[in-house]
């Protein structure tokens, strides 16, 4: 795991180390970008500076990967994972970030697009490097919509009234249901012990 990956939260590493070497870098590398654009949401003073910030991010994963800006590890990052994230995951990422840019609290249709595209990145991508053929849609969303509530709790004050998925029992799937779990709130020793034993 490199230099970024380990400034991400204890309980997403401790998801990227439960993925399969094969596909562990991608896997660390999308939530690297997650985090990154996050934290350009939230240190956003003026909308329209975030919007073109993410419209940068948007340009470099269009262009090119030999013609690429350098000195941005996490891009530099994604030309060595080669063609393993698909484009669209990328521009999922991006288009679920840019859906937060407004003022105020968020309104109740944009959370739920935010968490379909962000969760089908993130989540619709690991399914599909770790070809297990199941349906993880519920469960990204859960844990995209229910990790904007504790990113951003000031945004996004509406109580969660929704029923919580099924964790995937699979040892391959194990990753999405840490990060289910750590936005449940499940911490130390009982998410570790997820990790674990699945339990």
């Amino acid at each position: 795991m490199n230099d970024t990956a380990s400034q991400l939260p204890p309980p997403v590493n401790l998801a990227v180390a439960y993925t399969p070497v094969a596909f562990r870098p991608a896997f660390a590398l999308l939530l690297q970008l997650d985090a990154r654009f996050a934290d350009i949401v939230r240190k956003a003073r003026e909308p329209m500076i975030a919007q073109i910030k993410l419209a940068w991010w948007r340009d470099a994963f269009a262009t090119e990967p030999a013609l690429r800006p350098i000195g941005e590890p996490l891009l530099q990052g994604l030309g060595a994972c080669g063609d393993v994230i698909a484009p669209s995951a990328l521009e999922d990422l991006v288009s679920a970030w840019e859906l937060m840019l407004g003022e105020g609290e968020w309104a109740a249709q944009d959370v739920e697009a935010h968490a379909a595209l962000r969760g089908g990145g993130v989540f619709g991508s690991y399914a599909a490097w770790s070809g297990e053929g199941c349906d993880v849609s519920a469960l990204s969303h859960q844990w995209a919509r229910d990790a904007l509530r504790m990113e951003f709790p000031s945004k996004l004050n509406v109580p969660n009234n929704q029923p919580l998925p099924a964790l995937p029992k699979g040892r391959k799937l194990r990753p999405l249901s840490i990060l289910a779990m750590s936005v449940r709130k499940v911490t130390g020793l009982r998410l570790i012990g997820h990790a674990l034993t699945g339990w």
